[in-house]
């Protein structure tokens, strides 16, 4: 009986990482359970470095100015792109290129070019004067993204809507554009 429960206890410690893990949430602690190790778990922050965050979903009481001072000052220290994600949590195709972000085929892709920002842009009527220095929502629809060099020069815009219909999209066509933007190193 002890030992049907400390592997049924395993079993749900061992579930409970995964399901965190591909939530892209911090794993959940269990009492008596064996620390797991898997490749989804992020590294923990040293306790000097602050822990940095920028947004990967939109979220309207952020500062996407202060946010992309962030990320460039990142970008400059590392070498990586900054990849900003215009969208909005009402848009369905901004919650499928997230999905698409998140996949197993793309975020090692994204994790190792790009410093991601996502800025919300509400319904067209939120950080449209940030949005309007590097595209034309109009033209772009949502989401748009846009590739800036660690310096803040912008590489890309998708003005022509390319990623408006994400949801008509896979990994393989995100790689495409990652690809091709992601800095020469």
């Amino acid at each position: 009986m002890v030992m049907l429960q400390r592997v049924g206890l395993a079993a749900v410690a061992g579930t409970a990482l995964l399901l965190a893990a591909c939530a892209g949430q911090d794993t959940p602690s269990t009492p008596g359970a064996a620390p797991a190790t898997t490749a989804a778990v992020k590294p923990a922050a040293s306790p000097t470095a602050p822990k940095v965050t920028l947004p990967d979903r939109y979220d309207p009481k952020r500062n996407p100015a202060a946010d992309l001072k962030t990320a460039l000052a990142l970008a400059r220290a590392d070498g990586k792109a900054v990849l900003i994600d215009f969208g909005a949590d009402w848009c369905p195709d901004c919650h499928v290129l997230h999905e698409l972000f998140q996949s197993a085929e793309t975020r090692p892709l994204l994790e190792r070019n790009y410093h991601l920002l996502a800025v919300d842009v509400g319904e067209f009527d939120h950080n449209l004067k940030f949005a309007g220095k590097y595209l034309n929502l109009n033209r772009s629809g949502i989401p748009a993204l846009v590739v800036l060099t660690p310096e803040g020069k912008v590489q890309v815009a998708t003005n022509d809507g390319s990623f408006a219909n994400a949801r008509s999209m896979d990994s393989k066509q995100v790689n495409a554009f990652l690809t091709k933007w992601a800095p020469k190193h």
